[in-house]
């Protein structure tokens, strides 16, 4: 329970207390729970559907990822910004982890956010409502995965290192009970399971090139890969749902 309350505090923005002292081994204990708080930001976002027979769906939507906005906190976005900036830059590995850890956003950072948040709004207008509960739980799936095909990018220490370095081969395995858990109480269809599978085997060759880039994974490139896998789900659910 600590570990779970922990990983609220530190990956949402619900306002609550953590009244125990900081310690790394509860922390650690957290990382397979990562996609617990996926599920509990899916809830979140659901939320907004649930005034369906009130609001316009072009509202609805729209406060379907201003709900998500606040309630990671920015925080995978903040990633996926520095990731973009960085990756794309064509510099060295260290001139590229040097861009990420800067504040300031750049122009493919922009350019990649804005990419990420219209194709969510435009995506979610065209899908099951239910899927908005399954996105977050994949997409941090997919950091999960992809931390544990990696290893930590930076010389120094940080909570990306605690995380990239807990992703072992339970934590995988734990998660991906978990998604599967989601995706049968939601009651979706068999085929529905393809993007998921497909979203999973993208996150790999992504995490290849992540780490050709820059040696491995940080705690930006894991915000990157939750934020991404979660379009790629989105977009694969669209494609599958249309064309089969």
């Amino acid at each position: 329970m600590k570990s779970l309350l922990l990983m609220i505090v530190f990956l949402t923005r619900i306002p609550i207390r953590y009244p125990y002292e900081y310690k790394d081994e509860d922390f650690i204990k957290g990382v397979k729970l990562i996609p617990v708080i996926g599920l509990i930001v899916g809830l979140a976002i659901f939320t907004p559907t649930l005034f369906r027979g009130y609001l316009d769906k072009p509202i609805i939507i729209i406060l379907v990822w201003l709900t998500y906005i606040w309630i990671t906190g920015g925080l995978h976005i903040d990633g996926l910004t520095d990731t973009f900036d960085g990756i794309f830059s064509n510099r060295d590995k260290e001139r590229i982890l040097e861009i990420m850890k800067d504040s300031r956003i750049g122009t493919f950072g922009v350019i990649g956010l804005l990419f990420i948040l219209l194709s969510n709004i435009t995506l979610s207008y065209y899908i099951d409502y239910k899927i908005l509960i399954l996105a977050p739980v994949v997409g941090r799936l997919s950091s999960i995965i992809a931390c544990s095909l990696s290893k930590y990018a930076r010389s120094e220490m940080g909570m990306g290192t605690i995380i990239v370095e807990n992703c072992k081969r339970k934590e995988v395995i734990f998660a991906i009970t978990f998604t599967l858990l989601v995706f049968i109480i939601l009651k979706l269809k068999l085929l529905m399971i393809i993007p998921i599978l497909f979203t999973q085997i993208l996150v790999i060759f992504l995490t290849k090139y992540i780490k050709g880039k820059i040696g491995g994974m940080t705690g930006d490139t894991i915000g990157f890969t939750i934020e991404v896998s979660q379009t790629m789900y989105l977009f694969f659910t669209y494609f599958i749902s249309k064309v089969l």
